[in-house]
């Protein structure tokens, strides 16, 4: 199969005229003046084609990325007005430095926007792959997705359930969560930027703020009207609106006709609690709406609508004295509320980005002999023989520190902890003060001069913000591996390289896999006890990453909790990088595992049948 230069499809050797796009090879097809000539090749590794798109300030290119080996779209930041290319020439010119003045400042804000944007992207469907600089200017990555829009199978009368409805929208609103914690919005979801695949929400595409012909009901009023002053409360009116059309059938009425007076309809069917919900998301007034799709969420998952109001009859005395116990308890709530998911994050993301600070500091120091300053400010502590010295501070602050766990992708990066006690830190900071969140820990059987064959780190998963552990249940995805393979981890005295092997789902209590208990937790092993581990692991991985483990290897094992049912765990498992290996993964080998083992309990929990009821447990 050869590609076509234009549109990076793939198609016949001997075909003359692209079935996709039509382009016959001619060579005098060129992209238009001032664009990027096909076959340019950017960032080492897109080759660019045809010119899908040309506005006044971004021009989209299709591409081809030849380490994926996948088509993808690729725009640039080419303002008509300001920007010109000499013929020949990659490197942007300005008209004259009053543009070029312009144009420097709006290509800075551009960039560091799309960065933060390929950020959200890590751990969302936002649909951002790359972000750079290059010939003066920047671009931006985008998938060319091959699913179908959510307008496929919403509206044109065919109804679903609200429940069903925001299960389905969940990708999108965990999106918008996620966008509207790094100060962003995305101003244009609607059923057409969402696609699915396999019946599954994969991408959210189509972040623009399109001009006023282009806007549809599904544009908060704000924008509708031409108010520029948008923010997370306008992804609450899209996704509203998209719940709106889901459950009634119909579009929701746009905002001029809504000025002239057309109102909502809602069937028959739908609940107060459930009409509510829409009416307050689609709120005309965006300060009578859902600030966020947080605070919309708080109420589909437990605040109930508005009560109609009543008439004022009753004893006063008593109602006035309910209603000041309830304040107190509010008020008490809310404090509760407020230390566990504002204030203590708050306390703990600063304390973490201060003790990285100082590991940074250390191995970032240029000295000759770092022992002689490191002896010098600690002249009473007496360090362990072999230790690295970039560790020092943290030894000093508390001699139970251990080693360090890092997976940039998914911003685990965190000082981990030894004790003979391995419930310590499970509500200890590295000062051993108290706090919900802890700190990483290795099992306390773990050898960490020599490494044992399973080294085993607890975490907690902190669901409210992803926190220590919580961003491991993003390996559920292969995506996700495919991002991510590799886990660095250092002890005291060395730095090690895991790649993934596995990630599986355990339990904790016995009565939850019929009174077994699968021992990922164990430190040593023989050969034949080993083997059959890694036989057990096998079966239960959700699926297969193409790393191998032999009976002479090592492995890192991360533990922390998940909610497929009560006292569940989710595991990933890593092997550690083999002398003169290259720490390279070919992600082409993952393949999802058709029937993974789960305990009894997951199986319960979805109500069907275990395929391994009887399965016999080959290790324990």
């Amino acid at each position: 199969m050869k590609r076509c230069i234009y549109c990076l499809n793939e198609c016949a050797d001997d075909a003359k005229t692209c079935p996709l796009c039509g382009f016959n090879g001619g060579r005098e097809q060129k992209n238009p003046e001032n664009c990027l000539p096909i076959g340019t090749r950017l960032n080492k590794k897109y080759i660019i084609g045809g010119v899908i798109s040309k506005g006044k300030i971004f021009t989209s290119y299709y591409a081809f990325d030849t380490q994926t080996r996948q088509r993808v779209k690729i725009s640039e930041y080419l303002h008509e007005k300001l920007i010109y290319r000499l013929p020949g020439e990659l490197i942007i010119k300005y008209h004259n430095e009053q543009y070029r003045t312009k144009g420097d400042r709006e290509i800075a804000a551009y960039y560091a926007h799309y960065l933060k944007l390929c950020g959200v992207s890590k751990t969302s469907i936002l649909d951002f792959e790359d972000c750079f600089a290059e010939n003066s200017t920047f671009y931006y990555v985008c998938s060319v997705n091959s699913g179908s829009p959510l307008s496929s199978i919403i509206g044109n009368r065919r109804t679903m359930s609200f429940s069903k409805a925001v299960s389905l929208m969940m990708p999108v609103i965990d999106c918008a969560e996620k966008l509207a914690k790094a100060g962003k919005w995305h101003g244009s979801i609607s059923p057409y930027s969402i696609i699915m695949t396999d019946g599954k929400i994969t991408a959210l595409t189509g972040y623009s703020y399109p001009p006023k012909s282009k806007l549809s009901p599904f544009d908060a009023p704000e924008k509708q009207l031409g108010t520029k002053h948008c923010g997370a409360f306008t992804d609450v009116y899209a996704i509203g609106a998209i719940l709106y059309e889901a459950v009634t059938g119909m579009m929701p009425p746009s905002a001029p006709e809504r000025v002239k007076g057309r109102e909502l309809k809602f069937p028959d069917g739908i609940g107060e609690k459930e009409k509510y919900i829409i009416e307050k998301s689609l709120a005309f007034d965006k300060g009578e709406r859902y600030a966020s799709v947080t605070e919309m969420m708080a109420d589909i998952g437990g605040k109930k609508a508005e009560p109609a109001k009543k008439s004022d009859s009753g004893n006063s005395l008593i109602r006035k004295t309910i209603l000041i116990l309830a304040i107190l308890v509010v008020i008490g709530g809310a404090a509760v509320l407020i230390n566990n998911y504002l204030i203590e994050p708050y306390k703990e993301s600063k304390q973490f980005e201060e003790i990285a600070q100082l590991v940074s500091q250390a191995t970032t120091t240029p000295m000759v002999d770092p022992w002689i300053e490191v002896k010098s400010k600690y002249p009473d502590i007496e360090f362990p023989e072999g230790m690295n010295p970039a560790f020092a501070d943290l030894y000093a602050i508390n001699p139970e520190f251990a080693g360090w766990i890092s997976i940039p992708e998914l911003n685990i990066n965190y000082s981990v902890m030894q004790t003979d006690d391995n419930e310590k830190y499970l509500r200890r900071d590295i000062y051993e003060n108290y706090t919900s969140y802890g700190v990483p820990y290795f099992d306390y059987r773990c050898n960490l001069k020599n490494l044992s064959r399973n080294t085993v780190i607890f975490g907690h998963n902190m669901r409210h913000d992803d926190k220590i552990f919580g961003t491991l249940e993003q390996y559920r995805d292969t995506e996700t591996f495919k991002k991510a393979p590799l886990i660095g981890m250092s002890t005291l005295y060395g730095d090690y390289t895991f790649k993934i092997y596995a990630v599986f789902i355990s339990n904790r209590n016995s009565d939850d896999d019929n009174g077994r208990i699968f021992n990922y937790i164990f430190v040593n092993a023989g050969t034949e006890r080993f083997n059959n581990y890694i036989a057990e692991i096998d079966k239960r991985k959700l699926y297969t990453t193409g790393v191998d483990i032999n009976e002479n290897d090592k492995i890192l094992t991360l533990s922390t909790c998940c909610y497929d049912f009560e006292e569940a765990n989710l595991v990933v498992v890593g092997r550690l990088l083999r002398e003169g290996e290259s720490p390279a993964v070919d992600t082409s080998l993952v393949a999802e595992n058709p029937n993974p083992k789960f305990p009894q309990a997951y199986y319960d929990v979805k109500r069907i049948e275990n395929p391994y009821e009887n399965d016999i447990m080959i290790f324990e």
